[in-house]
């Protein structure tokens, strides 16, 4: 049982002895486990009027009580609403919150703790704010709720911890933003059809985080906004340190699966990803110590990446990953026909025990121009490739060592030196074929 299926348990209410100076009557309470008659604040579904007082007034009675206000079916046109700390506030997903002005439906600033479980969060064309923001407070929680038609991200969280949990996201720009978090946990959403991004985890400045992003289900997200990788992700973590990403099915995207740019010690695990427009996993720029371990990839431009020595991005272990179908494409920036490789690292890098199938260009890339250093490529599978395994030979490239790889079926060779993008030696397990002084090589089988 995760920490949030306990959340429901928040919806049983107090006794009839705790609405004491509460201002609503006990007799229109159903004073019981249904929580407070938001009807009794003067909630009225399906009328015109904005009722943003009546439902403030009702999540001030669910604070001062500890008892959750419930929502019956309909619509209810809101413009940011209050949320006060302790406020629980329930409904069935037939209870819609639709946003009424360029304002979030709900907000809440401070203190211990809200709690959102079951209605739904609408949107309106144009409202460039998100539906729920909550800032600086320590424990948000969100379950089963859905939210649709986000113009701007559909839950903003700045400061916040708790978690976000059952929810169904669909048609947002992104559907969670979480920024500085302190002790988050976004699992077991479905989210579709986002504009730009599915999941951000940011820090405004370089530094542990924590979040965990476990099993969430993601699909079609694009990239209106065009860019080089900063929309079109499922799961983008930036400068955030301590990050797991684990277990996710990720389809459709147009950049990323999981993209994790600076981030200290991220973690991407056992997630399900296919149909991904540029690199699949992705870590990037001035990060140390990410593990990319036991994902399943299924077409994408590049497979997994570990990328950025220049910007001091190194440490990566890269193993037991299955990724098939990586093929060539231009690049967003240049035009320039690249891609088209199974795996890759540059620095401080072990890539081991992965199986990588029919990559257009190589199964694994070792370094770029000088950007290598102390990578080790071992006991992998590469089969049906254009090359079996890339490596630098350009002048200032460091040491690398490639063993007991199997290479079956490769088209242009099993390993070849590169110098910058140039080809620049034979297959170096031809016979009688010089190795560079760079690369050591041993138990290697290619046929």
């Amino acid at each position: 049982m995760t920490q949030f299926s306990q959340s429901r348990r928040l919806l049983l209410g107090a006794g009839a002895a705790g609405l004491a100076g509460s201002g609503i009557a006990v007799s229109s309470l159903a004073a019981s486990a249904q929580g407070l008659d938001a009807a009794a604040s003067g909630l009225t579904p399906d009328i015109r009027d904005v009722q943003t007082q009546a439902l403030e007034e009702g999540l001030r009675a669910s604070a001062r009580t500890g008892v959750p206000l419930r929502l019956a079916p309909g619509v209810y046109r809101i413009a940011e609403a209050a949320l006060p700390d302790g406020a629980t506030l329930t409904g069935p997903p037939g209870a819609v919150l639709l946003q009424a002005s360029d304002a979030p439906i709900l907000r809440a600033g401070g203190g211990r703790g809200v709690t959102i479980a079951g209605p739904t969060l609408r949107g309106e064309i144009g409202r460039d704010a998100p539906l729920l923001l909550a800032e600086g407070v320590a424990n948000v929680r969100v379950v089963d709720a859905t939210f649709e038609d986000a113009f701007s991200a559909a839950i903003r969280l700045e400061g916040c911890g708790g978690g976000v949990s059952g929810c169904r996201f669909v048609r947002a720009d992104t559907a969670i933003f979480a920024r500085d978090s302190t002790g988050l946990v976004i699992e077991s959403n479905v989210i579709e059809d986002c504009s730009n991004n599915a999941i951000l985890v940011w820090r405004s400045q370089k530094g542990f985080d924590g979040t965990q992003v476990l099993g969430n289900r993601i699909a079609r997200i694009r990239a209106d906004r065009g860019g080089s990788g900063e929309y079109g992700n499922g799961v983008n973590v930036f400068r955030a340190g301590g990050v797991i990403v684990g277990h996710n099915v990720i389809r459709d995207c147009a950049f990323s699966a999981v993209r994790n740019n600076a981030g200290d010690g991220v973690q991407i695990l056992g997630n399900n990803c296919a149909n991904l427009g540029e690199v699949g996993l992705f870590t990037e720029f001035d990060f140390e110590g990410c593990v990319i371990s036991g994902n399943v990839l299924e077409r994408a431009a590049n497979g997994i990446v570990s990328t950025n020595f220049n910007e001091q991005g190194r440490i990566a272990v890269i193993s037991g990953n299955i990724v098939r179908g990586l093929f060539r494409r231009p690049d967003p920036l240049t035009g320039e026909i690249l891609y088209g490789i199974g795996l890759f690292a540059e620095a401080d890098a072990a890539i081991t025990g992965n199986v990588v199938e029919d990559a257009e260009t190589a199964g694994i890339g070792l370094g770029f121009g000088p950007y290598l250093r102390d990578v080790v490529a071992s006991n992998n599978v590469l089969r049906s490739c254009g090359i079996g395994i890339i490596v630098s030979v350009a002048e200032g490239a460091g040491h690398v060592q490639i063993a007991s790889n199997l290479i079956s079926g490769a088209r242009a060779g099993a390993i070849r030196g590169l110098r910058w993008t140039e080809v620049a030696t034979s297959d170096l397990l031809s016979p009688g074929a010089p190795t560079p002084s760079n690369i050591t090589l041993s138990g290697n089988v290619a046929h």
